[in-house]
């Protein structure tokens, strides 16, 4: 307010507002009057004590606001209101009402923390990290930037079938793509965060697909030499006298005194001298016969493992020896021995020496029945040997696929061939056996994006706009954390690789919903005069928890009249999946008049619950509908 000239101070202050909270109450819409700050007067009282009741009254406001800076603030925002009501737009209701509302909404909100949820039971939440109490599954950090929070359950517009608006039936969704499958859901980017949807492109990629398996290291069964005499005897001297010595090809390992080496060669020796004799003599048939002879004995030796060194000294010596000295066939490692000491009784039966030559080895590994068509013979292989100082890893190849099975293991064996001139590698010891296939360039996804049935894979599409499409694919390899694809896919599309387990649950919902030719809400199913009947459903808490619920039942007949004394059950089951059983849980409701019944349902588990309510009556069946439950 302007000061006009010649007005003091005390005119000014006379001219102050009779009471400045009733200019509150104005701009508040609140009664003019206010007990507290008026004082009483009586209607007997002259116009002067009026008059300075009044002044007392204005005096005592303004020392209030002065005194108390909480009323000195409220003046200036309701100072402000009134110069705003004056000069500018009203809106609805009082302005000083709605500062304060939208004042409340923006300041008022405390500092956010940071918040942990469950994804699979995203009600439960945390200050901390840690894991769900419900299912042990790991919290996931909530990421306020990747959008709002969203309304609360009491502020989304209700409809006939609460928890439908969670997923597949928000009546909010965006225009669903042309062309979508029947079993494509709609689910909203809060729940998408809410349930942990994650996807990844379609996309090609050189697959390598890698097969470990654990390998023991095996003779050469080709390189085994057993050594035996083809005579009986008694040994006379042992050259190799301990398991483990290597011995070269040519090395002498015993000596034997047999009675039959003995007189073949003393028969070698009178065929000899029988030869000398007829050399000149002219009856040649008698000079044949000693040749003959002759011929004979030297093969019978030779037979008998007798060598051409030995035979060549005793046609110079001419002189049978008592022993005879048995050489190694084969340079190796002693792995068995027989020639304990002198004396011992032999027979051809006696195993006396085995010898193996480890300069090359088998390595024995076991493939899973599936992994087979991946592995050929000739097929490179890398061994590894994590405990070895020197190289920890050798190459060698594929020699051979047995063609059967380990009926307990289901698993085929596979022999790989190692040179091993340093012999390093030694038998019956583990290593770490490595296969590398080059598969090519394929189309691949995630292998987490796949779900299989057993009869079916198929996976979801990210269709845009929140739209998921169940679509089937035929696999090829798997390597490299992902799946190739052999049909189904385009380069470029996207599928979901978290949280499909979910969506799976909401689609074969639909699908099913689908299948019998009505909408999600409100499904009669029976024919006859039933055929309009309507039957709502609804839970509270909205939406349901785990625990115990309160459902209710709204049934009508085709004139929308109420169905009364009848028999309402609610049931709500869960599919098998994987190692987890079916799961179902029902409830009887009690009519409670109009047509309208409730009762208990327990809930076990938070999951997206396929749901059927039956109307009897007398025992005959008046309805049914299905819906679905999503409880957290």
């Amino acid at each position: 307010m302007a000061n006009e000239p010649g007005t003091t101070a005390k005119d000014r202050k006379d001219d102050l507002p009779e009471d400045p909270l009733e200019i509150l109450r104005a701009a508040m819409g609140a009664p003019a009057a206010d007990a507290d700050l008026q004082e009483p007067s009586s209607s007997d009282q002259g116009a002067h004590s009026e008059q300075a009741s009044l002044d007392a009254s204005k005096k005592r406001g303004w020392q209030k606001i002065l005194i108390n800076p909480f009323l000195a603030l409220i003046l200036l925002i309701g100072a402000a209101v009134v110069a705003w009501q004056f000069f500018g737009e009203r809106p609805q209701g009082t302005a000083l009402a709605h500062w304060l509302k939208k004042g409340a909404h923006n300041y008022g909100t405390a500092p956010q923390r940071e918040t942990y949820y469950c994804p699979m039971h995203p009600d439960y939440k945390s200050d901390k990290p840690g894991n769900c109490p419900i299912c042990s599954m790991k919290l996931v950090k909530f990421e306020s930037a990747a959008g709002s929070a969203g309304p609360s359950q009491s502020e989304r517009p209700a409809g006939d079938v609460p928890n439908t608006a969670e997923m597949g039936a928000d009546s909010s969704a965006p225009t669903a793509p042309a062309g979508q499958a029947p079993n494509t859901i709609f689910i909203a980017p809060q729940q998408q965060q809410l349930i942990g949807v994650q996807t990844a492109p379609v996309a090609f990629q050189s697959l390598v697909k890698e097969i470990r398996t654990v390998g023991k290291i095996s003779y050469d069964e080709t390189r085994i030499t057993h050594i035996h005499t083809k005579v009986s005897g008694w040994i006379e001297k042992v050259f190799v006298d301990f398991v483990g010595k290597f011995v070269k090809k040519g090395d002498p390992l015993f000596t034997i005194y047999s009675p039959d080496l003995v007189a073949t060669q003393e028969e070698y020796l009178l065929a000899l001298r029988a030869q000398e004799s007829f050399a000149n003599s002219p009856f040649e048939r008698a000079a044949n016969s000693a040749r003959n002879l002759i011929e004979a004995s030297r093969r019978r030796l030779r037979l008998w493992d007798v060598g051409e060194e030995e035979i060549a000294r005793l046609e110079k010596e001419r002189k049978a020896r008592r022993e005879l000295t048995i050489y190694s066939p084969a340079s190796g490692v002693v792995t068995e021995r027989a020639a304990y000491h002198h004396g011992r009784y032999i027979t051809p039966e006696t195993d006396l020496y085995t010898i193996v030559d480890l300069s090359k080895v088998w390595a024995l590994g076991e493939i899973y029945e599936y992994e087979l068509p991946f592995v050929k013979q000739g097929q490179t292989v890398e061994v590894e040997m994590p405990y070895n100082e020197g190289p920890r890893s050798v190459r060698g190849a594929v020699s051979y696929i047995y063609p059967y099975l380990n009926p307990t293991t289901r698993t085929a064996q596979i022999r790989v061939e190692f040179s091993n001139p340093e012999h390093r590698l030694k038998p019956n010891m583990f290593v770490n056996v490595k296969l590398r296939i080059n598969l090519g360039r394929q189309l691949t996804v995630p292998e987490d994006a796949v779900l299989d049935t057993g009869r079916q894979q198929y996976v979801f599409i990210d269709k845009g706009n929140g739209y998921f499409e169940p679509r089937a694919v035929k696999l090829g390899a798997q390597a490299n954390g992902r799946y190739a694809i052999k049909q189904g896919l385009k380069e470029g599309e996207r599928v979901v690789t978290a949280a499909n387990f979910i969506l799976d649950s909401e689609s074969r919902l639909k699908g099913t919903f689908a299948a019998m030719g009505a909408p999600q809400k409100d499904m009669p199913v029976v024919g006859g005069a039933a055929q309009e009947m309507q039957i709502k459903l609804s839970t509270e808490p909205d939406p349901a928890r785990v625990g115990d619920n309160t459902v209710r039942v709204k049934v009508t007949d085709s004139k929308g009249s109420p169905v009364t004394e009848a028999s309402v059950r609610v049931k709500i089951s869960m599919p098998a999946m994987g190692s987890m059983p079916p799961m179902s849980s029902e409830a009887q409701l009690s009519h409670q008049g109009n047509g309208e019944y409730s009762g208990t349902l327990n809930i076990s588990m938070a999951w997206t619950w396929q749901t059927v309510v039956t109307v009897e009556r007398g025992g005959k069946l008046l309805g049914s509908a299905r819906f679905n439950i999503t409880a957290r």
